[in-house]
């Protein structure tokens, strides 16, 4: 008994067999969406850490420029300073240092504080500076 053939010469089953079935295509499209959501997963990643990188960034500009505008108006041991800028606040003060009381010499702070996404976040920058007598 011989198969029966087509104009090429295969076997009729043997063209039937070609294509993939349906179960076939539903698990490629499966693995498909998983390898998607993790790589959505990633990049979603990849983007918030950029952005909270930025705030930083932009949080650590503005205490440097901060303290750089409260140190040239010199400070005494009451010094205080606070603003804003944008969501960005930002307060300045002076701590007289115990072993250097005597000298005058002191740490000038400043924090900035913004709300991160979730939670609030918060820069310091400090810096030891002579402070200006009151005398």
């Amino acid at each position: 008994m011989t198969a029966f053939t087509c104009r090429t010469g295969w076997p009729t089953r043997a063209r039937r067999q070609r294509g993939f079935s349906l179960v076939e295509m539903l698990a490629a499209l499966v693995i498909l969406g998983l390898a998607l959501g993790t790589l959505y997963q990633a990049a979603s990643g990849a983007t918030r850490n950029a952005r909270v990188s930025a705030e930083y960034a932009i949080a650590t500009t503005l205490a440097e420029s901060q303290l750089d505008a409260f140190l040239v108006s010199q400070p005494d041991e009451k010094g205080k300073t606070q603003g804003q800028f944008g969501v960005y606040r930002w307060e300045g003060w002076v701590e007289l240092i115990p072993e250097r009381e005597e000298s005058g010499i002191g740490w000038v702070r400043l924090r900035v504080s913004w709300p991160g996404e979730g939670q609030p976040r918060t820069v310091s920058l400090r810096t030891a500076s002579k402070l200006r007598n009151e005398g």
